[in-house]
């Protein structure tokens, strides 16, 4: 690393830690700004849309949100100036910091505001508020994004499976993660724990709104949680078990090189079906995998076994499509 890159890292780990300090910072600047104004009680509970259902002392509140923005506020600090702490880690702490502290400043917001603005804690109506606090843990975001990139070390492929003049070989496996198969299990669980009530109750705006994207989560999860990889003279295709819906795929005239390597998800944002700047990936876990880079300098990175072999026909069916050979002619080989 060059001393100017090693600057620029050094800065932006700092960056990262320091970011934490906003949402406590938001916290702290409206209570300054409210303080004479809030009554010494605050709506802190609704089972739906409508009024609050549960209440919480100023004093009381104002902890809370301080803990839960205060606390990571630090854990952030501390952890990006720990030189020895690889990049990847870093991005992990300080995201699931900013994502707790995101909702502790949420929260806080939420309560007073509406209190404030309603002129007593009994008429703060939440709304379409509920989205807002939802989505409050996006916050999480902006620091994993500012820490630096983590660097990866891979090895590029060479090796190409010989093909006959008139053959085309084909490869494939199914990949799955056990962590994707139970969280469908728990989301449901939850969905039912957090929406049932909303819906005897008789408030149905809650209950699909909530309940809706609850469900659509479900749904996406479970798509991901089994899906197949395969090489062939399309290129490299991805498309889940369940309904044969398409995930991704990279045409053999787009390769540019291919890669195996060891995936963590620590390096790649966690399980699942990951976007990131620059690069994608399908993590299903630990373990080997491939890393495909197109010629638009696009990375895509996939969990799976027997990388080498995949890795292998690939590249000799791209360079038999960049030869200007027929694709699909002649006899078929499995590998």
């Amino acid at each position: 690393m060059t001393e100017v890159q090693q600057r620029t890292s050094v800065t932006r780990r700092i960056a990262a830690g320091m970011a934490g300090l906003l949402p406590l910072g938001v916290v702290a600047a409206t209570w300054l700004t409210w303080h004479d104004r809030l009554p010494a009680e605050l709506a802190s509970h609704w089972s739906g849309t409508g009024e609050p259902d549960g209440f919480t002392s100023t004093g009381a509140a104002l902890t809370l949100g301080l803990l839960l923005t205060g606390i990571p506020a630090v854990i952030g600090i501390i952890a990006a100036f720990i030189p020895s702490l690889r990049p990847a880690l870093l991005r992990g702490i300080v995201g699931f910091a900013g994502m707790v502290s995101g909702m502790g400043a949420g929260t806080w917001l939420i309560s007073a505001g509406l209190t404030l603005q309603a002129g007593s804690a009994e008429q703060a109506v939440l709304g379409w508020w509920l989205a807002a606090l939802m989505a409050s843990f996006l916050f999480g975001a902006l620091p994993y994004f500012i820490a630096p990139k983590p660097k990866f070390t891979t090895t590029m492929h060479q090796t190409r499976i010989q093909l006959g003049a008139n053959e085309s070989g084909a490869w494939s496996k199914t990949i799955t993660s056990k962590v994707l198969l139970c969280l469908p299990v728990v989301l449901l669980a939850v969905t039912a724990i957090m929406f049932i009530p909303a819906f005897t109750d008789g408030e149905l705006s809650t209950f699909w709104m909530g309940g809706g994207t609850m469900l659509l989560s479900t749904v996406i999860v479970a798509l991901i949680a089994h899906m197949q990889v395969t090489v062939d003279w399309r290129g490299l295709r991805i498309v889940s078990t369940l309904g044969r819906i398409p995930l991704k795929r990279i045409r053999l005239e787009d390769i540019a090189a291919v890669e195996v390597t060891e995936l963590r998800p620590s390096e790649w944002g966690g399980w699942g079906y990951r976007v990131m700047p620059g690069r994608s990936a399908l993590i299903m876990g630990a373990g080997p995998g491939l890393i495909v880079t197109t010629t638009g300098q696009k990375q895509f990175a996939v969990t799976v076994a027997d990388p080498e072999t995949a890795a292998s026909l690939l590249l000799a069916l791209r360079d038999r499509t960049d030869d200007g050979g027929t694709r699909h002619a002649g006899s078929a080989q499995t590998v």
